[in-house]
């Protein structure tokens, strides 16, 4: 097996294969939540401590990763053995050596198996799990997360509990050392015999609550359950690390050794209307450029100016690099004008995509454009807390931010019906993180404005 952890992901590791019932694990940008669920699922069938482990993510993508690391561990050969993909078959990755199969028989003969949330209503209700891992990342309702956890009732535990439920109910003046109370859902389903370990991070995750926004999946699973954090980045270096760490409040999120000093590496250097903004050894440069908003649809913003801008400079790293490169926004209409830009320079194969459908993914180079700009100074969805999180966090070596720099200073979000009361946007701290400890603020070149 090929396999090499930190010390915060082998005390994870230990913890929750030496544990039952049901935890969490907060994994915040590139602190191996994958690896950690990949390696748990191996370190439990290795050691007999599990028969069969279900490993569960919302998005195919999530699900393909979960696959791509069981095969760096196990190697292809034994993951073909042990291992095996169920679900949707539009959303395989058909470069991933694992087997894939709808078949009952076939998945019960496999060890490990992979799939996604919504693809468990096609496996037949009796099959069992002796444990779980899920990523709850993109998770937006509560029972997307708790499908997966009934598929490890144990029945003889579930009758049993039923029995002793029965029992005290009937019984309510017999106190006996079996009597107990279920006072939640979790401690319900960990009673009848389910082993999960939830893996998420709530700083990025989507609310599945219409009270508390910021209400996510991994969250509720925390409040109920024991939990255990990562601290070790092995994405992002260190000037990035720090900035993610400070913006999202994370209380200590630091870069792996080998990762902390990296900067972005060019072939050649770039033009000379491109050097002021490219700047190689400063791991992120937010370009100030004043485009102007324009709704699109009725919940939806593009910026002409800025998609351009995005896809100039990405045509310019092309020109000079063959790095991986990223383009997000917040907005659908957005990506799809900034596609649009690429395809007439040439360049389908760069990667365009919303903050949410950037959950799980990385780049070299990652290019987030901020979209929106008007005299009220009203960021709105573009200021969330996650979305700006998951966005600032993708990249391996450079971040480019594009927007306004004095509106997002002094950005607010509408938040009550009459329109008349706003709260201060997270926004505002990321601006002020960049350009005061983090990084640099530079004008847009001429060449970018038109």
């Amino acid at each position: 097996m090929n396999i090499s952890l930190d010390t915060e992901q082998l005390r994870v590791l230990n913890w929750r294969a030496s544990t039952k019932d049901i935890a969490a694990v907060v994994g915040p940008p590139g602190c191996g939540k994958t690896t950690v669920g990949s390696g748990l699922a191996i370190k439990m069938i290795a050691e007999d401590i599990a028969k069969r482990v279900l490993l569960v993510a919302y998005t195919n993508a999530a699900a393909n990763e979960f696959c791509r690391e069981l095969c760096n561990i196990l190697g292809p050969d034994v993951a073909r053995i042990l291992c095996l993909r169920t679900g949707n078959p539009t959303g395989i990755d058909p470069l991933i050596p694992i087997p894939f199969s709808r078949s009952a028989n076939e998945i019960h003969e496999k060890r490990i198996i992979i799939s996604t949330n919504l693809s468990l209503k096609r496996l037949p209700a009796l099959m069992r799990f002796d444990n779980m891992i899920i990523d709850e990342a993109g998770i937006e309702r509560l029972e997307h997360l708790l499908w997966p956890l009934w598929f490890g009732v144990d029945s003889a535990k579930a009758q049993q509990y039923k029995n002793r439920h029965l029992n005290n109910y009937n019984s309510p003046d017999i106190e006996t050392p079996d009597s107990f109370q279920i006072n939640d859902l979790i401690e319900l389903i960990s009673q009848c015999g389910t082993v999960a370990t939830v893996v998420g991070d709530p700083k990025q995750s989507r609310p599945i609550s219409p009270v508390r926004v910021d209400y996510s999946a991994i969250e509720w699973v925390k409040n109920r359950s024991s939990c255990d954090t990562l601290r070790i980045s092995h994405r992002l270096p260190d000037r990035l690390s720090g900035l993610v760490n400070e913006f999202a409040d994370y209380d200590g999120l630091r870069s792996a050794s080998e990762v902390a000093s990296r900067r972005l590496t060019l072939e050649r250097l770039p033009e000379k209307e491109y050097r002021a903004i490219i700047q190689p050894d400063e791991v992120t440069t937010w370009i100030d450029i004043n485009g102007n908003e324009r709704p699109f649809g009725p919940t939806s913003w593009m910026n002409n100016l800025e998609a351009k801008a995005s896809a100039k400079v990405c045509n310019h790293l092309a020109s000079i690099t063959k790095k991986s490169i990223l383009v997000i926004t917040r907005f659908t209409a957005q990506k799809q004008i900034i596609r649009h830009y690429l395809q007439k320079m040439g360049h389908p194969e760069f990667k365009v995509t919303t903050t949410t459908g950037a959950l799980g993914t990385q780049a070299d180079i990652v290019i987030f454009s901020l979209v929106r700009n008007n005299l009220e100074r009203n960021v709105g969805a573009a200021g969330t807390l996650q979305d700006l999180n998951v966005a600032i966090s993708r990249s391996k070596e450079k971040l480019f931010v594009l927007g306004n720099f004095d509106m997002m200073l002094n950005g607010w979000s509408g938040v009550a019906s009459n329109g008349k009361h706003y709260y201060k946007s997270p926004v505002r701290k990321l601006a002020r993180l960049i350009d005061m400890k983090y990084g640099k603020v530079v004008d847009a070149p001429e060449i970018l404005c038109r």
